[in-house]
């Protein structure tokens, strides 16, 4: 099975701080980064690294080799991208305290430009039992959900950046909903039913996460880690999840799987570096059934 990402790319700028700056404060960065983010990358990173298959369709400026070099050294695949021209690839600024919680600034760039017809174009080759995976962090979120439910395939929203606007209308096309606790609670005090066909996966940070679907609840707890940076985190539990889904696992063990490779993942500066491969999360999970 495949999992087709039409998902943001950017280029994470890192500033490791104390504490958050209030306002007119200025702050010297204890240390300073570029890195490789954006939710849909991220996810792209954590689905293959947790033994999954995926195929990644985005969007970078056109004239960014470095972004696509990059990409390629993660060995994910780059026909899936598209160079837009007259747009710099996307970007986040990223400021980390040294509890590891973040704020993040968001220039869309080219991921607010993906072609509608190259997505069209990656949707119908997909088969029964694939999935297209979505952030609202791209400009095709509407209609590349309404693509993948006439194609007849699953379809995944990771509901982030939180627009209720944009989240309500789309529900009805999305079989899994990825929030976190703040998010969940945006949607909740949004109002309206929410579809009977719709599962919903939550994250609360350090307390873990849980899987409501319309016959059941499945609730796990996080994995005790020493937060460095905890951007990422939530993409790295979402990608982990599918992958492991996809590799025929039950709903619980793929939930398990995904809370260690979590755990990992905010050992490490960085977000789609910083997620870890397989035989690592395995060993953790090992390591904690005893």
């Amino acid at each position: 099975m495949t999992i087709l990402n039409i998902g943001s790319i950017n280029w994470d700028r890192l500033y490791v701080v104390d504490h958050f700056p209030g306002p007119g404060e200025t702050l010297a960065a204890k240390s300073a980064s570029v890195g490789l983010g954006g939710k849909g990358l991220n996810q792209s990173v954590a689905i293959q690294r947790a033994g999954g298959r995926v195929r990644h369709v985005g969007a970078i400026g056109e004239a960014d080799a470095a972004m696509r070099a990059a990409v390629e050294d993660l060995g994910l695949e780059t026909s899936g991208i598209v160079g837009i021209p007259g747009s710099l690839t996307g970007s986040a600024l990223i400021v980390v305290e040294r509890g590891g919680e973040n704020q993040i600034i968001l220039d869309p760039g080219a991921n607010a430009r993906i072609p509608a017809e190259h997505c069209r174009e990656q949707i119908v080759r997909l088969e029964a039992g694939d999935r297209v995976l979505l952030q609202n962090e791209t400009n095709v979120l509407a209609e590349g959900a309404a693509l993948a439910r006439g194609q007849g395939v699953g379809v995944v929203l990771a509901a982030a950046p939180f627009d209720a606007a944009l989240i309500w209308p789309v529900l009805p096309d999305i079989d899994l909903l990825a929030v976190n606790e703040i998010e969940f609670a945006q949607l909740r005090e949004a109002g309206g039913e929410l579809p009977n066909h719709l599962s919903i996966l939550v994250t609360y940070g350090a307390r873990g996460a849980s899987l409501i679907t319309p016959s059941e609840t499945i609730n796990v707890p996080a994995i005790r880690a020493n937060p460095v940076d905890t951007t990422g985190a939530g993409d790295t539990t979402l990608g982990c999840f599918l992958a492991r889904l996809d590799a025929g696992e039950p709903a619980d063990l793929a939930l398990r799987y995904a809370m260690a490779a979590a755990a990992l993942q905010v050992q490490a500066p960085g977000a789609a570096t910083a997620i870890p491969h397989e035989s690592e999360v395995l060993a953790l999970l090992d390591q904690n059934a005893h």
